[in-house]
């Protein structure tokens, strides 16, 4: 019942709100709602609305990934530009390829069969490959700004919208140039930090991954006992905040195209549910339009964006609980900026590492300890943040910063369960599967030895148990820990049944969800095997620098809300 007031405001939030308040603008203003090819592509062909008439010049910048290839975007161009031909009579069209030395496929042209048949070969040997498309992006602004009439500029790029160098001096040359911008995508992930979580830096020179839908890494990551992190796997509902941000800055609107069709619903990202087989639509992760609105992250320029972080007292409650989680290892990331005072900037330094609970060792005690002097730390940080966001009303602060702190508070309750439920683990179970004390009755099926044979066992591990069919079936379960884990999971259900209630809907529904419970297992001494041999990795140009080939594999991700995902 405490949610409800929060609830009934993010349900009756205007569209405009967050657009107008301090003048910034949000994803959402940028973004033109619905999903189908046919519909951008008839929207960008078709000039009427926004041109006075006259010269006008187009050029298509082509990704070329399978992606584009799958989801049929030669044929459903030529399909566009029969259906636009009136309208297209005083377009010249030109087609280049991302990531060229020349660019150029196919010079201005009114010519639209020429277009057509300079698409279909941007994509012939298409491949996944590392692209910085920004550059390219300013490259078609200078031969843009030699043209008379309207001068715009599509780029479609399934795949490489994170992939960033000069963002604010892209935006600059198209707005010197007059180029209004429009851009053909799928959705990032939300605040997306998968490659710094997976240490990805295979970008070409000059770039950088730069993540999801967010100006920066909005939500801590690499929390302790997590095998992967919740929010990179939650499609945003927007665009890579770069890609957006060239829309909104040059009048433009990004436009969210599916690659292909939804698939079936998986409750985590990587491995099998335990509970079911992915047979059932999830409650919350089907996106209500106005919420996703009234969550969206800013498109102004990072310095705006940081700005506004550093007033906003969600975020910095967020930036509080996120270094003191870092310093007491329950995260093994630091905060993505830096605040002193008033004034915020990116924060450069390496992150941190988990409390040493894990890998060889089999000093139960020892470990135990540990553990609860983490789960102090744990506690003393959750209360704290707790206690900041007692203090603030729903108006105070930006909705979508006061849902990433109402997530870090879930995962700190989160990381409370599983540390409660390790020292339970270290206390009770490991004695008897190392085989130190005989099991108790209550540990007896299946609690005893584990081990018959020369087997040995060396330390502790964990896997996940995600959060997708909510916190109960594991009150039901025997998991070491006694009466605080019971506690403990009665606290975390009530946190995690109110911020469901709060966000379904929402991207962070979606986090939720795919947060777990962890599940402590023995390690055992096992054989060594040769590395495998590197994939992927580049190889080296002319010039000696390294050009990437491929983009880091990813797993998993998506929702049901409109389609596949993509890591920008």
């Amino acid at each position: 019942m405490r949610a409800a007031p929060f609830l009934l405001a993010l349900l009756l939030l205007s569209p405009g709100t967050l657009a107008s308040a301090g003048d910034t603008t949000t994803a959402a203003d940028a973004t033109e709602p619905g999903r189908r090819l046919d519909r951008a592509l008839d929207l960008v062909l078709d000039a009427s609305a926004r041109s006075a008439g006259g010269a006008r010049t187009l050029c298509i910048l082509v990704d070329p990934t399978p992606s584009l290839l799958a989801a049929g975007f030669p044929d459903r161009l030529e399909a566009a530009l029969a259906r636009n031909a009136e309208r297209l009579a005083t377009t010249e069209i030109a087609v280049w390829k991302a990531g060229e030395k020349d660019a150029v496929v196919q010079a201005a042209t009114l010519d639209r069969a020429a277009v057509g048949k300079a698409v279909r070969h941007a994509l012939v040997g298409a491949k996944n490959a590392v692209r910085n498309v920004y550059a390219d992006a300013r490259a078609a602004a200078s031969m843009l700004a030699g043209r008379a009439g309207t001068r715009e500029l599509a780029i479609v790029t399934l795949e490489n919208g994170d992939v960033e160098d000069d963002l604010e001096g892209t935006v600059t040359a198209l707005r010197r140039a007059k180029v209004r911008t429009y851009v053909l995508a799928t959705e990032a992930y939300l605040a997306d930090t998968y490659a710094a979580s997976h240490l990805a830096r295979s970008a070409p020179k000059g770039a950088a991954f730069t993540g999801g839908d967010g100006a920066f890494a909005e939500i801590p990551w690499g929390w302790l006992f997590q095998v992967s992190n919740g929010h990179e796997a939650a499609a945003s509902g927007y665009a890579a905040y770069g890609l957006t941000r060239l829309c909104a800055a040059s009048e433009g609107l990004v436009f969210l195209v599916s690659g292909a069709a939804p698939g079936a619903h998986s409750c985590v990202t990587l491995g099998v549910c335990t509970l079911c087989d992915g047979d059932h639509v999830v409650q919350g992760e089907v996106y209500q339009p106005n919420r996703l609105r009234a969550l969206a992250p800013l498109v102004e320029p990072r310095e705006t964006v940081y700005a506004a972080a550093a007033r906003d007292p969600y975020w910095r409650a967020v930036h509080a609980a996120w270094t003191a989680a870092s310093e007491a290892g329950l995260v093994r990331s630091r905060p993505s900026l830096e605040l002193a005072g008033g004034v915020a900037k990116p924060d450069r330094r390496a992150g941190g590492a988990w409390a040493p609970l894990l890998g060889n060792g089999l000093a139960f005690a020892s470990l135990a300890g540990r553990a609860g002097k983490a789960l102090e730390a744990c506690d003393r940080i959750r209360l704290a943040l707790e206690a900041e966001l007692a203090k603030g009303k729903p108006d105070e602060g930006s909705a979508r910063w006061r849902a990433v702190a109402e997530y870090v508070r879930l995962m700190l309750h989160v990381t409370r369960v599983n540390l409660v439920q390790y020292v339970g683990w270290c206390q009770e179970v490991g004695p008897v599967v190392a085989g130190r004390k005989p099991p108790e009755p209550a540990f007896a099926p299946p609690e005893g030895p584990w081990f018959a044979d020369a087997t040995r066992m060396v330390g502790i591990s964990y896997s996940n148990w995600t959060l997708c069919h909510g916190v109960r079936p594991f009150r039901e379960m025997y998991l070491p820990g006694g009466a605080a884990l019971r506690d403990a999971l009665d606290d975390l259900n009530g946190v995690y049944t109110a911020f469901l209630g709060r966000y379904g809907g929402t991207p962070f529904a979606v986090a939720a969800h795919r947060t777990s419970i962890a599940r402590f297992v023995p390690t055992v001494v096992g054989k060594t095997l040769p590395l495998p041999p590197k994939k992927g990795a580049g190889t080296t140009g002319d010039d000696g620098q390294t050009t990437p080939t491929e983009r880091p594999a990813r797993e998993g991700g998506g929702t049901a809300s409109g389609g596949p995902t993509t890591g920008g």
